[in-house]
């Protein structure tokens, strides 16, 4: 049994052929773990923006639970698109609640499903002040040591916030930091701690690594000194990031209970989704 109904599907096909550019349909696919599949040569459909989304909907297996969230997912990212009218996110929203669907922001979900967790998103103060304590005394280490204490000191934030992170590991040829879950997505960690911001050419790097793993792959690059504006600003011109950024004082303002290591991320992400942004201090994120 289908879980998303034909007509939803053709609907909303026809919503991003009205509404977004290619560039745009492929970023909210994407974005979502959807990649795009090979339509029969025998079925003829018209127009390249239908083309593009019914190459992404051959995908998806409609009966599948998993499949489905990843549309839900899509459906989300659409209503984040800030370049379409208030009235076309009016109408997918429509769209969407005449399907049964609830729709909380650009939070997509069937009526049935539970609201998250929200203990997920809250962590002890007891717990915050502890790995505060830790990451102020990495200051005091060598340089090789501090490195891997890093890593350790964010795999026991991310647990904190039941991310399931996971330790380094080796591939053949590189090195990963660590990777974490938010959301059903994965994303690949890598930890900087350098007395230097860092560049344009780091970002390239991190991406290309990220990019190899899998088209729907995401990375978190934290740099504890930060990013240099060129570099951020020479980023932003190529194409569409794959990766998001997170600095010390993020870090500070996450530690200090300001906003949790869940939202952190998740408004990161929007923002990139929205913007092609990699990096939105947090500060600007609850005060912008």
């Amino acid at each position: 049994m289908d879980l998303v109904s034909p007509l939803l599907r053709t609907d909303f096909r026809e919503f991003c052929s009205n509404c977004f550019v290619l560039r745009q349909i492929d970023d909210i696919f994407t974005m979502a773990g959807v990649t795009r599949g090979r339509i029969p040569p025998d079925r003829v459909i018209s127009g390249q923006r239908r083309t593009r989304v019914e190459e992404y909907y051959v995908s998806l297996n409609w009966g599948r639970e998993g499949d489905a969230y990843k549309f839900l997912t899509v459906l989300g990212y659409a209503l984040a698109q800030q370049y379409q009218s208030n009235e076309s996110r009016e109408r997918l929203r429509m769209l969407c609640e005449r399907e049964g669907l609830t729709v909380d922001g650009i939070q997509v979900r069937f009526k049935t499903d539970r609201p998250k967790n929200e203990a997920r998103h809250a962590v002890n103060p007891e717990t915050l002040k502890e790995l505060t304590r830790k990451l102020v005394t990495l200051n005091s280490l060598d340089e090789r040591k501090r490195g891997f204490e890093f890593e350790v000191f964010l795999k026991d934030l991310f647990e904190a916030y039941g991310l399931e992170p996971r330790s380094s590991f080796r591939l053949v040829g590189e090195q990963i930091d660590g990777s974490f879950e938010l959301n059903s997505h994965v994303y690949l960690l890598e930890a900087k701690w350098h007395s230097k911001q860092i560049s344009q050419d780091a970002l390239l790097i991190f991406r290309e690594k990220v990019e190899s793993k899998s088209k729907w792959s995401r990375g978190l690059l934290v740099s504890i000194s930060g990013f240099t504006d060129d570099g951020i600003a020479a980023f932003a011109r190529g194409r569409a990031t794959n990766i998001i950024g997170m600095t010390g004082q993020d870090l500070y303002f996450i530690l200090s209970g300001e906003i949790s290591l869940v939202d952190a991320i998740a408004r990161k992400a929007r923002r990139a989704a929205e913007t092609g942004e990699f990096y939105v201090p947090v500060f600007d994120l609850l005060h912008g």
